[in-house]
């Protein structure tokens, strides 16, 4: 008897379950067969009871959490259903030869692993090396030939990849937010910090100097190649960088076709893989996502977007279990312009003076087209606040939530780049404390990032609502912001002076 499909079923019911928890009625109604006779499959098959999976399968993504994220112990315990500390540690240590302090303090691997066909979920290592949440003692099918016959070519998904939204890790930068979770699912030790100051989103400031432009924190155009932002990214990871961007212009329906079949061609590769992909729009703008998943051939995705619950995207959205969007409408978004992905390996993590050369790179002043970039961009943004034609009591709420947007896109770069580049460089500070030049560069950034801290104050706090509206109308309110914009650039102008002293002595 093909019990393949049973298998599989039972897995992915799991890998959707294992936090919300399911009662095994629930497993005989989705499979269609008694609990009795799925026990016996199951432990047939792979070697091990059904109860010891699901047990293994919390744990490992317990394992992954205590790895990559910052939460405590007890809730990612509680998050699994171990309500109880001890049980939890002893359930860990038989899984994983560790209790779990022990794990996060080693900085233990965690990746992924097939789990069958077409799916795949986290994993973790146990001390003697073994990879302990691969559940088939031996291969449900048994060679290629027959693995081929079961696979369902229409669709594979990968399940366990960390939710990407706007303040995952204490982030709001999409990119840096979706590089972590890829990198993090497969294996690699990223923090959020790390993530946005290796592709020099950090160090980012961008000002239009023709119109009050909404898309002026977009890390495109952090530096003047608008792709070398993520290119960096992955590069920086010690791995090649894969991207296929969408053509400007299509002269045929047919040309359409096919740019979308190498799209699909190109998510379908990596997903095959147990690669996550990271694209830009889907759902919305053109902001970084992930996809985790395809259906239909390629033609519905899985995967997590910053804007999958936004009321004016959700009609063409659906919600998969495992909390993934689902959609089938993602080429009909123009915005959708590129897909990329982790490639090869390509050796070591690049050192230190790539990143701080990155970093001069992208602050250093200087006008590309209509944009003025890095320490330039302070002049253009305070000129334009400070501009009281552009600002009055009586201005609609449309036009002053222009400018209020543009305002705390502006603010949003420093808090969280100046802020992390903080972290980032007082964290290599601690482990060199014979460098001084780090820890005053963190200094520096700091400085930066207080800024923006006091230009949300001045504001009634960091929430675009109608009360800042009123603020930012105010002439003395923007005579404030005004000032802090020059402090914060003179903190960026001795930051970048200490990197070049850095640069030149690595």
């Amino acid at each position: 008897m093909d019990y393949y499909i049973t298998i599989w079923t039972v897995i992915v019911f799991v890998e959707n379950r294992l936090q919300t928890g399911f009662e095994y009625a629930e497993l005989e109604k989705a499979t269609g067969f008694s609990l009795s006779y799925l026990r016996a499959v199951f432990a047939k098959l792979t070697g091990q009871s059904l109860s010891r999976y699901v047990l293994n399968r919390k744990i490992a993504n317990a394992a992954f959490e205590i790895a990559h994220s910052g939460q405590s112990i007890l809730s990612i315990a509680a998050k699994y259903g171990f309500s109880n500390p001890d049980s939890f540690t002893r359930a860990f240590r038989r899984v994983t030869g560790l209790n779990p302090n022990e794990f996060r303090k080693r900085k233990k691997t965690v990746g992924h692993i097939k789990l069958c066909a077409g799916v795949y979920g986290v994993s973790v290592k146990s001390e003697n090396g073994e990879v302990c949440q691969k559940i088939l003692k031996r291969e449900v099918c048994m060679n290629n030939d027959q693995e081929q016959k079961h696979v369902n070519k229409e669709s594979a998904v990968l399940y366990g990849v960390p939710k990407v939204h706007y303040g995952a890790f204490g982030g709001c930068t999409p990119f840096p937010v979706c590089l972590k979770a890829v990198a993090n699912y497969m294996g690699m030790t990223l923090d959020y910090e790390d993530a946005i100051v290796q592709c020099g989103a950090a160090f980012r400031l961008v000002w239009d100097t023709t119109a009050w432009n909404g898309g002026n924190v977009d890390v495109l155009w952090a530096f003047d190649e608008p792709m070398a932002v993520y290119r960096k990214g992955i590069e920086t990871l010690g791995c090649e960088f894969k991207l296929l961007e969408r053509a400007g212009t299509v002269k045929t329906p047919e040309d359409d076709r096919r740019m979308k079949a190498d799209f699909i061609s190109f998510i379908k590769e990596n997903i095959n893989k147990g690669v996550p992909v990271i694209a830009l729009g889907i759902i919305g703008p053109p902001e970084a996502c992930v996809i985790t998943g395809y259906r239909d051939g390629g033609n519905t995705l899985l995967g997590w977007n910053c804007f999958q619950d936004s009321p004016e995207y959700t009609s063409s959205v659906t919600v998969d279990e495992s909390g993934y969007f689902i959609t089938s409408s993602w080429w009909e978004n123009r915005d959708t312009v590129a897909v990329m992905a982790i490639g090869e390996s390509t050796g070591e993590r690049k050192p230190l003076k790539n990143i701080i050369e990155t970093a001069m790179e992208a602050l250093s002043g200087r006008q590309a087209g209509k944009f003025a970039k890095g320490i330039n961009a302070y002049d253009a943004w305070k000129k334009a606040i400070l501009d009281d034609s552009q600002f009055s009591k009586d201005m609609v709420h449309s036009r002053m939530a222009e400018r209020l947007m543009c305002q705390g896109d502006a603010v949003d770069c420093l808090s969280d780049g100046r802020g992390n580049a903080h972290k980032y460089f007082k964290k290599l500070a601690d482990k060199n404390p014979e460098q001084s030049l780090l820890r005053q560069i963190a200094e520096q950034f700091a400085a930066s990032a207080d800024c923006a801290q006091k230009m949300y104050k001045a504001l009634g706090g960091w929430e675009r609502g109608e009360k800042p509206l009123q603020a930012l109308a105010r002439r003395e309110v923007r005579g404030d912001i005004g000032r802090l914009i020059d402090e914060s650039r003179a903190a960026d102008v001795r930051a970048l002076e200490l990197m070049q002293e850095l640069f030149e002595i690595l």
